[in-house]
């Protein structure tokens, strides 16, 4: 039997009215019953429907992708294919935005079921496992956009083991054995933990020691990549000959750095950035990057999802090819001997 609103109202003991308007986030009432409410309704399976056509219809004409609040700009180029794969399906696009708070994390996914949304995209983030786990409960489709969530939920992404290797395979070969990892090098989150994992392993793999090897940073941020050579590391005497910028804007930072200080960039160090959005090419020198075609990802996710069999649901992971843009900001040393 489905569970009405006044299921809620009766468990909580308090009017109808009162339990909707905490649901609906409109109105005045304490954090603790408010908190006791949700709780209830989560529990008891109850979703406020805002939209009667889908639920007459049984079938919903719309998807939810839900973003860091915290991101990158690659995230923008993601939602561009997403939302025209969606338009041109006949779907409605929800984009939300989620961050650490929990209260918020809560609403959030109160937003998603209450619009009945057919498929949940998730860009590029670490979500609390309740939330994934009552999706799924919920046949909702959930596909991981630009990162491998887990093995229960499908992935449209690059290969990041791939793009590593690309990235560490070009600079051996131009003559470079102490490199440096610059941007989100911490282990916290599912993008930094398998960059830092596959660039250790792929320095091993080319014969390199830890002693070759340089990792700072916890974000993605121009502020990251400036201060790295400027802070941590003395910019006269690098014990790097070459970087790789976890996003542009850290690729930005270091080439500005060294650009403020007196250096150059490729002569006085290497950088290769990930993600190869507008602004490495715009850049001074132009910088050589990692392009990953993020419209397609977009793209391809919705159409995984419109293709999906409801008798098959097993997880799919869908690599979408990446390409090493060669330009003017990596030295080849092998030319200098």
């Amino acid at each position: 039997m489905k569970v009405t609103l006044k299921d809620v109202a009766d468990a909580a003991n308090l009017s109808v009215a009162s339990v909707s308007r905490i649901l609906t986030n409109r109105g005045r009432y304490s954090e603790v019953t408010a908190k006791r409410v949700r709780e209830l309704a989560q529990k008891m399976g109850y979703y406020k429907n805002q939209n009667a056509a889908d639920l007459s219809s049984k079938k919903s004409r719309a998807v939810g992708v839900v973003v860091p609040l915290i991101h990158t700009n690659f995230a923008d180029e993601v939602i561009k294919g997403l939302y025209e794969a969606t338009i041109s399906s006949g779907y409605e696009l929800l984009i939300t935005y989620l961050d650490e708070n929990e209260d918020h994390q809560y609403q959030v996914f109160q937003t998603l079921l209450s619009r009945q949304v057919g498929a949940v995209f998730m860009l590029s983030l670490d979500i609390p496992s309740w939330m994934v786990n009552t999706l799924l409960e919920e046949k909702i489709s959930v596909i991981s956009l630009t990162a491998l969530l887990n093995d229960q939920v499908s992935a449209v992404t690059s290969d990041e083991s791939e793009m590593m290797n690309t990235i560490i395979d070009y600079l051996v070969t131009m003559g470079h054995k102490n490199i440096a990892l610059i941007g989100d090098t911490k282990l916290t989150t599912i993008i930094s933990n398998t960059r830092r994992t596959n660039f250790i392993k792929l320095m091993h793999a080319h014969g390199l020691t830890d002693d070759n090897m340089f990792l700072y940073g916890t974000d993605h941020t121009y502020e990251t990549g400036y201060n790295s050579v400027t802070t941590d590391y003395d910019i006269n005497h690098l014990p790097f000959t070459a970087a790789v910028a976890t996003a542009d804007l850290v690729g930005q930072g270091l080439a500005n750095a060294m650009l403020d200080h007196g250096k150059k960039v490729p002569d006085d160090l290497s950088i290769v950035t990930i993600d190869g959005l507008q602004q490495t090419e715009i850049a001074r020198p132009k910088l050589t990057t990692i392009q990953q075609n993020f419209p397609e990802i977009g793209r391809v996710a919705m159409q995984l999802f419109l293709n999906s069999d409801s008798s098959n649901k097993d997880p799919q992971v869908i690599y979408i090819p990446t390409e090493l843009i060669q330009r003017d900001s990596v030295l080849n040393l092998n030319a200098k001997i």
